[in-house]
């Protein structure tokens, strides 16, 4: 059997990838948010969450600095895939080029996502193996989509160094840099308000019997405007990481992104509305301010 080219695994992963967002969206509009305030799992399939959400978010990483920096031969030939040449060879790669940075970029936001955020976290939920499992072949997919186009795809100007080619696009590259610093920023902010919520003392928690005794309000922030202001933020990064990119595979990503955190916004603004029927801020949207 003869093997096929990168160029066309490439492709069909993409258009997969492209596909099963709007799956995802259907599925979690139906079932709701699989992890988090709105479940409760313990059976034999549950495993501990924190290490769970650290070992399924250093996936994409690790994919993507693989797919990024290696030919992936092995990976490839196991497959019986014919591995493509890295597009390096008009011109030397400069040092700190405009590829490593969004490399950096992305290893920022998962330095925070994968390890500082769950060890930060005052307690986590178990989690079903299967959501985990879920989670690592997402981020797989993911991290490889977007390593190899940095790899094989980019444009050979994404080689030159990042100062040199941001003083060539200037407009698309500091909306982008905005974009992708003010998300990163905003998500912090809203994950410490809704840190702080839950540091309330164990003993106390065993007390509280009633659902809104047990979890609070949350305030501050865009919490004024929506009930998700972390998933809005989350989702203005990664659009500005696919504007700094501009490619179809970081682009791919935010639908996904979109797709996943829209419905699962929406059901937490109505387990929020159910929980709170009396104090609920009734203009609250679920994610985005005045409109949804």
């Amino acid at each position: 059997m003869a093997a096929i080219s990168e160029k066309d695994l490439f492709e069909s992963v993409l258009h997969g990838f492209w596909a099963m967002s709007w799956v995802i969206a259907g599925a979690l509009m139906v079932v709701g948010s699989p992890y988090g305030s709105q479940t409760s799992y313990r059976g034999k399939l549950a495993v501990n969450g924190q290490l769970a959400w650290i070992a399924m978010e250093l996936v994409s990483p690790a994919v993507l600095l693989y797919a990024r920096y290696s030919h992936m031969a092995p990976v490839l030939c196991l497959l019986n895939i014919a591995p493509s040449i890295h597009n390096t060879e008009s011109t030397a790669e400069e040092l700190l080029s405009f590829k490593d940075t969004l490399v950096l970029l992305w290893l920022v936001h998962y330095a925070y996502r994968a390890i500082l955020y769950p060890l930060r976290q005052p307690s986590r939920k178990p989690m079903h193996l299967g959501i985990m499992l879920s989670a690592v072949l997402f981020n797989s997919v993911n991290g490889y989509l977007n390593g190899r186009w940095l790899s094989l795809y980019a444009p050979l100007e994404y080689q030159q160094n990042v100062g040199v080619y941001i003083a060539h696009n200037r407009w698309r590259c500091w909306t982008g840099l905005i974009l992708f610093a003010g998300g990163f920023i905003g998500n912090i902010y809203h994950d410490n308000v809704l840190m702080r919520l839950r540091r309330t003392p164990q003993s106390v928690r065993k007390e509280q019997k009633s659902k809104s005794t047990r979890y609070s309000i949350p305030y501050g922030g865009l919490f004024g405007l929506v009930s998700c202001p972390h998933y809005l933020c989350e989702l203005i990064e990664w659009t500005g990481f696919a504007m700094l990119s501009g490619s179809p595979a970081a682009w791919t990503f935010v639908i996904n992104v979109a797709c996943n955190l829209l419905p699962r916004a929406y059901h937490i603004h109505q387990w929020y509305r159910a929980t709170f029927p009396a104090t609920y801020p009734t203009s609250r949207k679920a994610i985005i301010p005045y409109l949804l």
